[in-house]
């Protein structure tokens, strides 16, 4: 069960925009801004990934192969 939590949005853009994307998919306002904020969350998450990725690279694979 979630336990209901107020968000007060202050913004008349970021309002306008919470609206926008409720009418075009015919979610409420609460679920749009939720959808967006796990979409986002989701993007930063993703971008995080080449820095290990590049990191493993560097400590395990390049590691010297230049004296191979």
């Amino acid at each position: 069960m979630h336990e209901t939590m107020p968000l007060t949005i202050r913004n008349r853009e970021v309002e306008r925009l919470a609206s926008e994307v409720a009418r075009l998919t015919g979610e409420t306002k609460t679920e749009a801004v939720r959808k967006a904020s796990e979409f986002r969350l989701a993007e930063l998450t993703r971008k995080r990934r080449p820095d290990r990725v590049l990191r493993f690279l560097e400590e395990e694979v390049w590691r010297g192969w230049w004296r191979s």
